[in-house]
């Protein structure tokens, strides 16, 4: 049980060390929100500058709270198997993609880290399904990483099998081997992050020139 994300995100930092060889040419990139909390704590205590990847669910038109995927605003996009052949699938791809360059303008005025060569660190609160990660992680790769890592505080383990997929390195501080999994059983305080909060966090990074351009 984590206190909260902060706290979560300074555990995490610790396992990190290890698989960080060139910290001067590895930036670490938060899914909002709730990975922001935790990814700007680990940008604080390693020294590695932290930005956003900005990657939203795909969802059934009748089941808005069901995830069938992710997709970045870059276009890159990861579906469910079960989601292949449904009639409704494209536009629900072009409704999330539409959804998360929205997202991409209101939080970094539409611009994304350069990731040219880079050693990336994907950052959330935890994953379930993993596709918004997986989505992240592709996008990463696409856009020209190197090597992508997934790092979150907890994580069900048959999803570190499906995000090994996409990434050369899962990090996860807690594995969990439950088929009720929930991301927030885990933390004492897992309050929704609003977006004053999500600035103050980009605010600070800023000052301490952790920012990643």
């Amino acid at each position: 049980m984590f206190k909260d994300r902060e706290e979560a995100g300074l555990l995490l930092a610790d396992l990190l060390k290890e698989y960080i060889e060139e910290p001067e040419n590895t930036v670490i990139l938060a899914i909002p929100r709730g990975g922001v909390p935790v990814a700007y704590k680990i940008a604080e205590k390693l020294g590695i500058p932290f930005g956003m990847i900005i990657a939203k669910k795909i969802t059934p038109p009748d089941n808005p709270e069901a995830a069938i995927g992710a997709a970045t605003p870059d276009g890159t996009y990861i579906l469910s198997p079960y989601a292949y052949g449904y009639p409704y699938i494209e536009e629900a791809i072009q409704k999330a993609i539409n959804e998360a360059r929205k997202k991409l303008e209101r939080y970094a005025g539409g611009k994304e880290p350069n990731l040219e060569g880079k050693t990336v660190i994907i950052v959330d609160d935890g994953i379930a399904t993993g596709y918004t990660a997986m989505a992240a992680g592709k996008s990463a790769k696409e856009r020209g990483a190197q090597k992508v890592i997934l790092a979150v505080p907890v994580c069900p383990v048959d999803s570190i099998l499906r995000v090994k997929e996409i990434f050369d390195d899962i990090v996860c501080y807690h594995k969990v081997d439950t088929p009720f999994f929930a991301v927030g059983a885990y933390y004492q305080d897992f309050h929704q992050i609003e977006d004053y909060e999500l600035f103050e966090y980009l605010t600070k990074a800023k000052e301490k020139k952790l920012l990643a351009e």
